[in-house]
């Protein structure tokens, strides 16, 4: 067997849906990366940190979160919080729902974010008026230099959601130069967010595009989903995931086609990060393959590749 065989190893990805301001879509946009990589077949931990209204949780984790929210355990111990099949023995379990509440407590349980990254990827969806304490906690696990160490198994990123207003802008300027632009952000304009905002006034703000270009970072827009009002609180309120929507009964035929048109442009922004998997019912033409690789010598066959078993290698 030669020393020169290789194989090459996809790092695991934790990436956090936020924004600080409330009601500006950090869910729907989290809950579209959660079903493309569900749909994508990829294993991933989904941890909504949200402990009055944890709607992405509720939706593909129900018995888990309403666990939570009435403090009751899962029936069974051993069973991680993720989506997809897992080595039971390798992967780390909840009993309580993580939070960032800014006490020592939540910051140590907050720890397992990192511990679940080494296994599989990670989702994780903030509610408002939490960045002091994620950046804390950040900080506290230097999460920058993580980052920075060329041998590193995992990623992180932190898709910011944005309503366009100066405000927002201001609060995604500040999360990026807090580590001079050594913690990876994308800029989600979400369209669909309850506001006035002109987004012809965003496209012309220097702030935004001058941060985006010295980091090379990148910024999306998440389309505006117009549908009946009747039919999207149905879809809200009762956690209903948008690729079971689109397949039920109840459904007027315009508003399936209004969702589908709608899903199709979301989850390509989405895939376009590089961050999250393309929707394999809507490809997006011309995206390469994830370069968040490394290659490792692993022995074998002159020209020949090993595969690590399915538990050590989760889909692409």
């Amino acid at each position: 067997m030669s020393k020169n065989s290789k194989t090459t190893l996809r790092k695991s990805k934790i990436l956090f849906f936020g924004g600080e301001i409330g009601g500006i879509g950090k869910s729907i946009t989290a809950r579209v990366a959660v079903e493309q990589k569900i749909a994508a077949k990829q294993e991933f931990y989904l941890i909504d940190a949200d402990a009055s209204t944890p709607n992405v949780g509720l939706t593909y984790e129900k018995a888990m979160y309403e666990g939570f929210m009435t403090g009751e355990r899962l029936a069974s111990d051993d069973l991680p919080p993720t989506l997809g099949l897992v080595d039971l023995k390798k992967s780390p379990v909840l009993h309580d729902q993580i939070t960032f509440t800014g006490d020592a407590k939540s910051y140590l349980a907050a720890d397992k974010i990192l511990l679940m990254g080494n296994v599989k990827d990670v989702i994780v969806v903030l509610p408002s008026q939490v960045s002091v304490y994620v950046h804390r906690w950040f900080e506290q696990n230097d999460i920058a230099g993580m980052l920075e160490d060329p041998d590193r198994n995992i990623e992180l990123c932190y898709f910011f959601v944005t309503n366009g207003t100066p405000e927002s802008i201001a609060l995604f300027v500040e999360s990026v130069e807090r580590y001079e632009g050594k913690i990876p952000h994308v800029l989600v304009k979400n369209l669909g967010a309850a506001t006035n905002i002109d987004w012809k006034w965003f496209d012309r703000d220097k702030q935004a595009a001058t941060v985006l270009e010295k980091y090379k970072f990148k910024s999306i827009e998440f389309p505006e989903l117009i549908i009946l009002p009747e039919i999207k609180t149905e879809i809200i309120s009762k956690n209903i995931p948008f690729g079971d929507a689109m397949k039920s009964d109840w459904m007027p035929f315009p508003s399936k086609r209004r969702i589908k048109t709608w899903f199709k442009e979301a989850t390509q922004a989405m895939a376009s990060t590089d961050y999250i998997p393309a929707h394999p019912d809507y490809p997006l033409l011309g995206l390469q393959p994830p370069s968040d690789t490394k290659t490792l010598d692993i022995g074998g066959d002159e020209g020949k590749q090993n595969t690590p078993p399915p538990s050590e290698n989760p889909p692409q």
